[in-house]
């Protein structure tokens, strides 16, 4: 019993606070925009068992058993596959500037767990549910969402790889997408039938741009222009959750689930007019109180209760977004703010909990285990990768919200509380045994 005892305090609760304290006072970039090491860690732990999962969903059949209204067991494993791939391509840009950051290159590291995304982004079964939005022509529907997980795939793919083999397919997603949000009345696309969020639009529009290197294009004032025609009709404001695409007026509020994925990458797009609508987006829905700091999922001035749950969201509590704060940290990184995204940072290290096997525990819990059980570790390895253009290295850390003293504080106690019983228990049977 006291072996049990003391192998919990080292490995639930030793291991997660020494790695966690590790990070937090080495790891320049986690505490600020730069590139963080614990990234790359993260990124080595992923690619291992990325492979595995990936061969072993598609080799079910699972995929096209699920109805649609089953959202994250239909939508996060590609999702998870583009997030990956991007965070990937991202780190291996940070890589090559500086070979200091990680012994091998995320490119190397990852070589299976790249073309195993793909695998994914590429099978039928894993297209089911959107068959069932679309029919089989879904790569010829509006279908904004799914198409642009495919453009940043196989972008990414090309960018790490050099196979060429997916680019004739690349190429006709961008050009349909493209002259589909020309061809729409206010430069909105539906992801779904009446379902339109403003933010994949735009970054749908983010990740044609990013295909021009691959395919040999230059889309850069199509992109400045669709996106500029997309938010005319919102009036300079953050874009709304979502829009009716046939008229373009907003349907539902502006809110910090899809502001974290908009802010992101917008400013591939147009970096002036991201940094302006940001100025907002913090005025609006940064907030630190209790010790705690992070984005509202609701603004400030909202009628919206401050405890609210839904799939987009996640909970959300005293006004803190769960999907918000996660997928703001990037918005912060990419728009140079290292004391807020050092804070989001070091929050999110602490609370992850890193385990021995290369997991984190909170992450994998909130997961769904069964179809995407690495999606929440996978958001988050996206959302460190994201660089600003022109950070400095040198900023200066952000101090540690007090939330995260008090974390490893509440780890340093139950730690020595466990360890000190399991101790007792261990060599306090040997001490009466020689007597």
């Amino acid at each position: 019993m006291g072996v049990v005892v003391l192998t919990v305090a080292v490995g639930l609760l030793g291991y997660p606070l020494f790695v966690t304290g590790y990070f937090l006072a080495f790891d320049r970039g986690l505490r600020s925009a730069g590139p963080s090491t614990f990234a790359f860690s993260l990124h080595r732990s992923l690619s291992g068992r990325l492979p595995g999962y990936a061969d072993a969903r598609i080799a079910s059949g699972v995929a096209e058993t699920l109805s649609s209204s089953q959202i994250t067991a239909t939508e996060s494993p590609v999702y998870g596959a583009f997030f990956y791939l991007l965070a990937t391509a991202n780190l291996q840009a940070a890589w090559e500037r500086d070979h200091t950051l990680t012994s091998v290159a995320p490119a190397i590291a990852g070589a299976e767990a790249i073309n195993a995304s793909v695998r994914l982004m590429l099978d039928e079964g894993h297209a089911h549910w959107v068959k069932e939005y679309w029919g089989e022509d879904y790569l010829s529907q509006p279908n904004c969402f799914y198409r642009m997980l495919m453009i940043s795939s196989f972008t990414a793919h090309h960018e790490l790889t050099g196979d060429a083999q997916h680019l004739p397919l690349l190429r006709r997603v961008v050009d349909d997408l493209a002259a589909d949000i020309d061809a729409s009345p206010h430069g909105l696309v539906d992801d779904y039938p009446d379902q339109c969020f403003p933010c994949d639009v735009t970054v749908a529009i983010s990740m044609i741009l990013r295909a021009d290197k691959a395919l040999g294009t230059d889309r850069k004032i199509w992109a400045r222009s669709a996106f500029h025609r997309m938010m005319g009709n919102f009036k300079g404001e953050t874009p709304p959750y979502t829009a009716d695409a046939r008229s373009g007026a907003p349907q539902f509020a502006t809110r910090g689930c899809t502001n974290g994925f908009f802010f992101s990458h917008a400013r591939d797009i147009d970096p002036a007019t991201a940094d302006a609508l940001y100025q907002k987006y913090v005025a609006d829905f940064w907030q630190e109180r209790f010790g705690l700091a992070g984005w509202r999922e609701f603004p400030k001035w909202g009628a919206v209760s401050a405890y609210y749950l839904d799939p987009d969201s996640g909970p959300v509590i005293d006004g803190f977004g769960t999907a918000a704060t996660g997928l703001g940290l990037g918005a912060a990184r990419v728009h140079n703010d290292p004391e807020r995204a050092g804070k989001l940072g070091a929050e999110m290290l602490a609370s992850a909990m890193p385990m021995m096997n290369g997991r984190l525990l909170l992450p994998w819990l909130v997961s769904d285990w069964e179809h995407a059980p690495y999606f929440a570790e996978i958001t988050l390895l996206h959302q460190l990768s994201l660089l600003p253009e022109n950070g400095d290295s040198r900023t200066r850390r952000a101090a540690l919200p007090m939330v995260v003293w008090m974390i490893l504080a509440v780890e340093a106690l139950l730690f020595y509380g466990m360890f000190r019983l399991g101790w007792r228990i261990v060599f306090g049977k040997r001490r009466k045994a020689a007597r």
